[in-house]
């Protein structure tokens, strides 16, 4: 079943990409997933000054924000070869956990896009509330992700 989602996003991709005249490059496919936003991103603790620049200030109440994220898939990470970076407007915010990177890593070279970096999907960042006194929540973001075997 996801082959047949991830297929038909690249078949539309590809006719979107095809119609304007633009670059593979420029248009990155497009995952949808079934709005759960099940995928948490790891490591978003060590990115709080990302989510600061894409959703401004923190204040008392917590941001609950829908976006576009990124997944770049990371062959030279010296970490881990195999790693998946989280990006939303242009800045880093985190990786997909460990399984779930190897996970989609199988999945787009499983339907022939093995030489493709980059990713687009559906994004939600929440958190990042400011009660004053020191008393401060971190960002977080969760993507919305095909659930059939992608991750």
């Amino acid at each position: 079943m996801w082959l047949i989602v991830v297929a038909a996003v690249i078949g539309v991709w590809l006719l979107y990409a095809g119609w304007y005249w633009m670059k593979a490059e420029d248009v990155p496919p497009r995952l949808v997933g079934d709005g759960a936003y099940a995928v948490e991103v790891a490591g978003g603790a060590n990115y709080q000054a990302s989510f600061e620049k894409i959703c401004g200030k923190r204040t008392a109440d917590c941001i609950n924000r829908k976006t576009e994220a990124r997944l770049i898939l990371e062959d030279d990470n010296r970490l881990d070869k195999q790693a998946v970076r989280v990006s939303i407007e242009g800045y880093t915010v985190g990786y997909l956990p460990r399984a779930a990177a190897r996970n989609f890593r199988r999945a787009v070279v499983g339907v022939g896009l093995g030489r493709v970096l980059v990713f687009e999907c559906a994004a939600h960042i929440r958190g990042g509330w400011d009660y004053g006194n020191g008393r401060q929540g971190n960002y977080g973001v969760w993507l919305d992700l095909p659930s059939d075997g992608v991750v």
